[in-house]
């Protein structure tokens, strides 16, 4: 009963003095907002990144002749590997040929184009070349027709997988565009499949695709470019051991040296993660004290206006003490009071502050999803403050003299 009538008084305290409350709860409400915003924002990146690596596979890794994750983490090591020599079809095959813990090795090159079918045409579409294995290395779910095989890429045929956006741009009177034409750098490709709708995440639209022979790509823009040769594990739990065999082939096959470096990169999934979680362990990092000044800021308003709460109503303390109320009684009521106002900051805060990153996902390509724990640290943080910061108005009122707070008047 007691912590049920101090939350009324608290809620009362809230309706009578609006102004008052407002400023009271400012400080939570910011604190709280920053951290479920934020939170929100970086969990949904988090999954986002884990989506990535799930579509590539935890068990494929990358050859590439240059890392670009080397931009951001040793920009000399990025330099030099520009000097590095590109990879071509014949690496690929040295490798298929040759591993003995590869499950498959594909190549893959791409480039942003203009798709065109009719009168109609679709820009900045990513025209990827592949070979027939693609499907074993990321995840490209059918809705209709087959994927590339062999044949279409040994014969270079102009066959084309279209991504949903593409296609239903391109033929939006036709459910199954199987079969139809379309036109990419000047030639015709025949439609033999269309990839399932997989949506938009953190800005990249992964409907905005045709996938064709990597053969066929090099008809069409030359073989002057770099391919990318992913090689597949025959086992996860010989990854590292895959990877060593794939390195010590490139490295005889480009007649690399003992001691020289190696003029290509591998790049895995657990690079990828590594660097986004310094990324997002940094902001949350940087999120803590921000947040916690902020917080402190509130409490101690908070304080400050549970003082003059305490003033103004000594009266009615000395009145409860005179008719028996124990000190610990006075003491609860007003520490339930602090508590509740602290409270209400925090569910106010958390409500603002999920419309926010909801908001910010809506306008930028941040994706958004909301992480429990960070619902339940926000309203525990507020919790806490309100304890800590409502316990010396509570203690002061505790401690009021019957007879002396009966005389102010």
């Amino acid at each position: 009963m007691n912590l049920l009538e101090g939350v009324r008084i608290a809620l009362a305290s809230l309706r009578g003095h609006k102004l008052r409350t407002f400023l009271t709860l400012l400080g939570n409400i910011v604190g709280t907002m920053s951290v479920i915003a934020v939170v929100s924002l970086i969990y949904g990146a988090d999954r986002y990144v884990s989506e990535v690596v799930l579509d590539e596979g935890t068990d494929v890794f990358t050859i590439t002749r240059v890392d670009g994750l080397q931009f951001l983490t040793d920009f000399d090591a990025f330099l030099e590997s520009l000097t590095n020599p590109e990879l071509t079809l014949d690496d690929r095959t040295y490798l298929l040929e040759r591993m003995t813990e590869a499950r498959t090795v594909g190549a893959r090159i791409s480039r942003s184009a203009e798709v065109r079918a009719g009168g109609r045409s679709y820009r900045g579409v990513n025209v990827r070349g592949v070979t027939e294995d693609y499907p074993l290395l990321e995840d490209v779910p059918l809705a209709a027709g087959r994927q590339l095989t062999p044949v279409d890429v040994a014969a270079s045929r102009q066959s084309v997988v279209l991504g949903w956006d593409v296609a239903r741009d391109l033929f939006p009177r036709h459910a199954d565009p199987v079969g139809r034409e379309v036109k990419i750098g000047g030639r015709h490709f025949t439609v033999v499949g269309l990839i399932e709708d997989r949506g938009t995440v953190l800005g990249e639209n992964r409907n905005e695709v045709a996938l064709i022979p990597v053969t066929a790509w090099q008809k069409l823009y030359g073989t002057g470019e770099s391919l990318d040769l992913r090689v597949a594990a025959a086992d996860l739990a010989r990854l590292e051991q895959a990877k060593d065999e794939a390195t010590f082939l490139m490295r005889v096959r480009h007649r690399v040296r003992p001691l020289e470096r190696n003029d290509f990169a591998i790049r895995t999934s657990d690079q990828l993660l590594d660097i986004w979680g310094g990324i997002s362990g940094a902001i949350y990092g940087a999120l803590v004290p921000l947040v916690g000044i902020s917080l402190v800021v509130g409490g101690i308003v908070l304080m400050n206006v549970m003082l003059v709460s305490v003033t103004e109503r000594t009266r009615e303390v000395g009145v409860r003490k005179a008719l028996g109320a124990r000190r610990v009684s006075i003491m609860w009521q007003f520490l339930v009071e602090a508590i509740t106002l602290s409270l209400v900051g925090g569910v106010i805060g958390i409500l603002i502050g999920l419309v926010l990153a909801w908001a910010i996902s809506l306008v930028s390509p941040l994706p958004f999803a909301v992480a429990g724990w960070s619902l339940v640290l926000g309203l525990g943080t507020t919790f806490l403050i309100g304890a800590v910061f409502g316990t010396w108005p509570a203690w002061k009122a505790a401690g009021f003299d019957p007879v002396e707070a009966l005389r102010h008047e």
